[in-house]
């Protein structure tokens, strides 16, 4: 059931990098209740129940493979989701194509910086999550520029078994909190999809799935139990090229993948927020 936590991977399941290895064999030292353990295993849930919904019903969204428009849009993803994609790259693409993702994303962030001055200076900026939210309502909308995991010729995502969350439901689903609001207002998805209210009519409702995947990506630190914040995907490749281990996929701290989720949500919680 959706409002019920999700459930560890075993050793015997899957390996989360697609590998198609048994986790215990594949990543050795990750914990079956980590955190990327649990966000991967929501991944399935919720494409399982977008799945079942499109078996059941003949009328379909026109999402399909091919169209990558949502994919130049500014969304923020979770630090975990980050580093599940960096753990499929890893095992799957050259380090010539890591690192060309890399170098794309630091040209993206220039691009960025002068054709939103506003959204990139809340990106680089201390600021509480309602004025995060705040400038993503006033700001964000679609850039120039794709996400620099997608195939530009063929309009396909690179990653697309480890895409994050709400790449996966965009457009396959919709999440309807029954407010009057919701109900009056005919909000544009996208370009294919000009009404919300039509769009509600062939896609499931996940709104159960968002206080999971809300548990899971909002990481509390220290005392004050301040959020940890998400970026854009070409931002987070910026941050790890310049703060991290440099244009590389590896990881080099692993606690969302080695640490049950109780631990490293305690752990988290003795940090100070920077």
């Amino acid at each position: 059931m959706p409002d019920e936590p999700t459930r560890p991977l075993s050793g015997s399941s899957p390996c989360f990098c697609g590998s198609g290895r048994k986790l215990q064999h594949c990543h050795k030292t990750a914990a079956p209740d980590s955190r990327a353990a649990h966000v991967y295993q929501l991944y399935q849930d919720v494409d399982r129940a977008i799945e079942e919904y499109r078996t059941d019903h003949q009328a379909h969204p026109p999402c399909a493979a091919g169209c990558s428009s949502c994919c130049s849009d500014y969304f923020p993803v979770s630090q975990v989701e980050f580093e599940l994609l960096l753990t499929y790259m890893e095992r799957h693409w050259s380090k010539a194509e890591i690192q060309f993702v890399f170098e794309q994303s630091l040209i993206n962030v220039e691009i960025f910086q002068q054709e939103n001055p506003q959204m990139y200076a809340s990106l680089t900026s201390r600021t509480s999550q309602e004025q995060e939210l705040e400038q993503i309502r006033r700001y964000a909308g679609r850039n120039s520029f794709a996400c620099p995991l997608l195939d530009p010729e063929r309009g396909i995502c690179r990653v697309y078994p480890l895409r994050p969350f709400i790449c996966r439901t965009h457009g396959s689903s919709h999440t309807f909190y029954g407010s009057w609001r919701e109900r009056l207002l005919p909000e544009k998805v996208c370009e294919h999809i000009p009404n919300s209210r039509a769009h509600r009519k062939v896609t499931p409702n996940i709104v159960d799935y968002w206080p999971q995947y809300e548990q899971l990506a909002d990481v509390r630190v220290g005392a004050k139990q301040t959020r940890m914040r998400q970026y854009p995907i070409f931002y987070w490749f910026v941050l790890y090229a310049r703060h991290g281990g440099g244009m590389t996929a590896q990881i080099g701290n692993r606690d969302h993948f080695d640490l049950p989720l109780d631990e490293h949500n305690a752990r988290m919680a003795r940090h100070e927020a920077r």
